[in-house]
């Protein structure tokens, strides 16, 4: 397999949850057709399997740490996680290309929501929290749209003439537990057992954490892993530059795989979002500071010292922002930056300080108001 055919291949396996044949046929073809070398090359490298049947292609994933940025995106609220396994749980009871109305789905809902969680659907947002999981459903193609539409069960609760079938992933996308998952009592047991059983080698971890998670940080509890990157330095960074889309980054403090080309990628950071740009200019601001970090690379600032830079932010930069964020206040720009700085491990909160994080540091863009 050629390195532009891996390179490909990665991408493809790595950025989406699944393949369907029946959307991506020329993908689908292209994956299954070095099926053997992937499946190879999965197995040693990354200590990973793919899974090839009929209908899909899918690199089984599983995350190593949990973390808030890992939630599903464009749910908003625990209740739309809620309704989500719910709902999977219902689709789950039936056969491939099976269909079922909306209705149907809100009578088999109410049989199977948790007795701790009260749903009535003459409220907005729990009405708002089932679409929000139904769409999620269709993103990833466990059912499909036959007619109607879901948004309008928003509107109204009156709204359940919307008709959906089941597809022939609908059963694959809960993946195998070491046991069945009746036996756990709670989901502490499953991610123990989950972690007991992944029986990978050094490396294997290490190369699936960096293509799965953002960046690794150096702290005091990860000491031997950053012994471990910088032993096999040379060999990762001409493995990953050959035969991947990434550059190998390796600092004091931090690891991660980089891109220099932002396009046609779903999830990057910085994307070409205005938040990024306000982002990349808070960083410009902050190395402008006189900066003390700590030993693993961490500048903490106090919650007035963070009002204080964001305030010259705005006042410096708000010019080049959109509207949503020029009309935003002090502590709305706030949580906003704080939420997507999270998001990709770059600020963290900690006894009423700010943690920014030692990539935030790394990032060497800035804005600059050129004369006419």
């Amino acid at each position: 397999m050629k390195p532009e055919e891996l390179r490909r291949a990665l991408k493809l396996l790595f950025e989406n949850f699944w393949i369907i044949r029946s959307r991506d046929p020329e993908n689908y073809n292209f994956l299954r057709r070095h099926q053997s070398d992937l499946k190879k090359e999965l197995n040693q490298r990354f200590g990973m399997n793919l899974m090839i049947r009929s209908q899909y292609i899918q690199l089984l994933k599983r995350p190593h740490i949990l973390a808030p940025w890992m939630g599903a995106s464009g749910f908003t609220a625990q209740l739309d996680y809620v309704l989500f396994c719910c709902c999977m749980a219902y689709t789950e009871g039936l056969e491939a290309d099976t269909p079922f109305m909306l209705d149907e789905l809100i009578n088999g809902l109410d049989l199977m929501i948790p007795e701790e969680v009260v749903i009535d659907w003459t409220n907005y947002n729990h009405r708002k929290s089932l679409v929000r999981a139904i769409k999620k459903m269709l993103e990833l193609t466990v059912i499909e749209n036959i007619q109607g539409e879901t948004g309008m069960f928003e509107r109204s609760e009156e709204n359940q003439e919307v008709l959906y079938t089941t597809t022939a992933q609908a059963r694959a996308f809960l993946a195998r537990a070491p046991q069945s998952y009746m036996e756990y009592q709670g989901f502490e047991d499953y991610w123990a057992d989950i972690q007991a059983n992944r029986n990978l080698e050094g490396n294997q971890l290490l190369y699936q954490r960096l293509m799965m998670e953002p960046a690794l940080k150096r702290t005091e509890e990860n000491e031997q892993t950053f012994v471990r990157l910088r032993n096999y330095y040379h060999h990762m960074k001409d493995y990953v530059e050959t035969n991947t889309h990434f550059y190998y980054e390796l600092y004091q403090d931090y690891a991660a795989f980089t891109l220099e080309n932002r396009d046609n990628w779903q999830e990057i950071f910085p994307s070409r979002r205005v938040i990024d740009e306000i982002l990349i200019q808070l960083a410009t601001l902050l190395r402008e500071q006189a900066i003390e970090f700590s030993r693993y690379g961490v500048e903490k600032l106090t919650e007035s010292a963070w009002q204080e830079l964001l305030e010259r932010l705005k006042r410096d930069y708000q010019h080049y922002w959109s509207k949503e964020f020029t009309e935003m206040s002090i502590d709305q720009l706030s949580e906003a930056l704080l939420a997507r700085g999270a998001d990709w491990q770059l600020f963290d909160r900690e006894d009423q300080q700010i943690l920014i994080q030692p990539a935030f540091g790394r990032l060497v863009a800035e804005m600059r108001q050129e004369d006419e």
